[in-house]
């Protein structure tokens, strides 16, 4: 199947993912990213889908700019349908390749990557977090949004699809090392919240140690 016509499939119904797996608000990986953008911040949602995060924060938070980038013509559609009836007017939709976007260097002072990289192959995904950190302020931060394994056994039933269903880099990202991983693109985990089947890591641009 040619990847236009899987994110034609997958737009009709990537928004079960919030029913079926992150019901519970408070214990959702949508709450630690909408309290981990401040008021007044420029936001990037790369590769943002339907934008689900990009509306819920749009609402939550009406300073912030938000910019939601996507190279899915049909889950756009879907993205502006969505900011059109939740009435959110801070939010911009561009049909762009993630590897190779338009913006300026540093503009950006958070970079949402919300479950992307497992689904990826390994060198577009590299792309994809080489370009994030070139449009990151020094001080900003990427926040990487992935699936997490569960060691109880009815999430792992429910689980189960996710398993079975995702692209084959999954099999290696899930597993994957990933402090050494974003080291290599010069950044450094500062904190990491575990979630309903997921997990949040925000990610900050490693300082330079003084001789």
């Amino acid at each position: 199947m040619n990847s236009k016509l899987f994110y034609k499939i997958m737009s009709n119904f990537y928004d079960l993912l919030d029913v079926v797996y992150f019901r519970n608000y408070a214990s959702s990986p949508r709450k630690v990213v909408i309290d981990a953008i401040d008021e007044n911040d420029a936001v990037l949602d790369l590769c943002t889908g339907t934008a689900t995060n990009a509306i819920n924060i749009a609402k939550g938070k009406r300073k912030v700019k938000i910019v939601g980038v996507d190279l899915s013509e049909d889950m756009l559609t879907i993205a502006k349908m969505k900011r059109k009836k939740e009435n959110v007017h801070n939010i911009k939709f561009y049909c762009m390749d993630a590897t190779k976007m338009t913006f300026k260097d540093a503009c950006f002072d958070k970079v949402l990557l919300s479950l992307v990289l497992h689904e990826t192959e390994e060198t577009l995904a590299n792309k994809i977090v080489e370009e994030a950190v070139r449009v990151m302020k020094e001080d900003g931060e990427l926040i990487l949004t992935e699936w997490e394994r569960s060691d109880k056994w009815y999430q792992k039933i429910i689980y189960l699809p996710i398993e079975l269903l995702e692209p084959k880099p999954y099999k290696t990202f899930i597993v994957k090392d990933l402090k050494a991983y974003f080291a290599q693109f010069g950044l450094e985990i500062v904190s990491e919240s575990h979630c309903d089947y997921s997990k949040v890591l925000r990610l900050k641009k490693c300082k330079l140690k003084a001789a």
